[in-house]
């Protein structure tokens, strides 16, 4: 499993590292006209899509439940997807049209631990993973309740309260991976070195592997 090591993380004021723009004014349009975050937020969930769980590629001791995912740390849960699932990391990957701009939602209250974003088909699903950009994951997670941070190539400890929903926006025309606090409209943090349509790129939910409490997708509301 994936190591909790805090004493590695970046400290963002450090010299030579300096992600400002993402975390404050990531988001600006053509002109350079920043955008408030509630208008920011307002546009990205224009493009909310219908998201669900590929059970095929879900760690065997998930448990999937309609669009809720948890650990239980007893047998596994269903037949092992031996090619398609991943087999250490408890992970799954979601399900969703492919248009050039979606935004969904995810229900993370009461818990400690999670890695969510957006992965590419292709990458690495088995043994432990290495989230950054580089290889293939845009995501974001909260370790032992307190520590939110966004996976760069060297891990960024961000600044932020911690949410109960988190957006996602997923715009591959600017090549960026947002991520917003979803009850307050505020921004957590958004890559900006994001992947292009040729990727071909899908959601990431963990609900990690220390309890039982559940992660959700939000229901999608159709316009």
């Amino acid at each position: 499993m994936l190591p909790y090591t805090g004493e590695s993380t970046v400290d963002s004021t450090k010299k030579g590292y300096d992600s400002t723009a993402e975390q404050e004014n990531p988001l600006q349009t053509d002109t350079h006209v920043k955008l408030s975050p509630k208008k920011d937020i307002n546009q990205a969930r224009s493009h909310e899509v219908d998201v669900t769980l590929d059970v095929d590629t879900a760690h065997p001791k998930l448990k999937i439940h309609g669009n809720s995912l948890q650990w239980i740390d007893e047998s596994p849960q269903r037949n092992i997807d031996i090619e398609n699932c991943f087999d250490e990391e408890p992970f799954v990957l979601g399900k969703m049209g492919s248009p050039l701009k979606t935004y969904w939602e995810v229900n993370v209250k009461e818990k400690d631990d999670w890695v969510i974003g957006v992965a590419k088909e292709t990458a690495n699903r088995k043994g432990p993973l290495a989230f950054s950009p580089t290889n293939g994951f845009w995501v974001i997670r909260l370790s032992n309740g307190q520590r939110l941070k966004a996976m760069e190539d060297e891990e960024h400890v961000l600044d932020k309260g911690i949410p109960d929903k988190v957006g996602i926006y997923l715009d591959y025309q600017e090549r960026k991976v947002t991520f917003y606090n979803a009850e307050d409209s505020s921004l957590i943090y958004s890559f900006t070195k994001g992947p292009s349509y040729q990727d071909d790129v899908r959601p990431l939910f963990s609900p990690w592997n220390n309890d039982a409490k559940p992660i959700t997708i939000l229901p999608f509301k159709a316009k």
